[in-house]
C-alpha cells in the first residue's frame, strides 16, 4: 500500500512540474531612481504614456480603456492596442490590463492576453517596474508573439528608463 501512494505521489509532482506552452510567461524587470508616483503618472496618463507610443485612450478606473496606439493615423484595429481595457489596478502600485497582439497577426489578434505593471519601492531613491505578461497560446503565431515580446518588453522599461532620467542643463 505505501508504494502505491508513493507512486501516486510522484505522478503528480511530475504532472505539477510539466510546463505547458500555454503556461508561457514573459516577465521582465528594472529598477530606476524615480518615484513610484512619477513612474504611475507615466503608464496610467495619456501624457506619460509617450514614452512608449505617439498616442493612448486611457480611462483611470476598471473596465476602462486601455489602447496604446503606435500607429494613430492607421485605419481602426491597425494602430495598436486596441479594445483594450483595465482589468484593475493599485494607485502608484500595480496596474492590470488586458493586452491585444500587434494587427499583424491576424491568426491571434482576436485573442486579448493579461498585462500587470508591479511598482514597487526598494528604497528612498530606487524602485523596481516589472511587467508580467501572461495569457499565451501555443504554435503559430502565438509563438511568433511571445518572442515577439520577449525582444520588446525590455526595451519598453529601457525607454521608461530613460524618460525618467532628468536631462542635463
Amino acid at each position: 500500500m505505501n508504494r502505491i501512494w508513493l507512486v501516486a505521489i510522484f505522478c503528480c509532482a511530475l504532472s505539477f512540474g510539466t510546463a505547458q506552452a500555454t503556461d508561457r510567461i514573459i516577465v521582465s524587470s528594472v529598477e530606476v531612481e524615480a518615484s513610484p508616483a512619477d513612474i504611475w503618472d507615466l503608464w496610467t496618463t495619456e501624457e506619460g504614456l509617450t514614452f512608449f507610443a505617439p498616442a493612448s485612450n486611457i480611462e483611470l478606473r476598471p473596465g476602462g480603456s486601455y489602447e496604446v496606439y503606435f500607429l494613430p493615423e492607421a485605419p481602426a484595429g491597425q494602430r495598436g492596442s486596441e479594445g483594450t481595457t483595465i482589468l484593475g489596478f493599485q494607485t502608484e502600485r500595480m496596474l492590470n490590463v488586458t493586452w491585444a497582439l500587434p494587427p499583424y497577426m491576424p491568426e491571434v489578434r482576436p485573442h486579448l492576453t493579461s498585462l500587470t505593471i508591479e511598482i514597487i519601492p526598494v528604497s528612498d531613491r530606487l524602485t523596481n517596474v516589472t511587467i508580467t505578461h501572461i495569457g499565451w497560446g501555443e504554435g503559430g503565431q502565438w509563438d511568433d508573439a511571445f518572442a515577439y515580446f520577449q525582444q520588446n518588453w525590455p526595451m519598453v522599461l529601457t525607454a521608461m528608463s530613460e524618460a525618467l532620467t532628468p536631462v542635463a542643463e
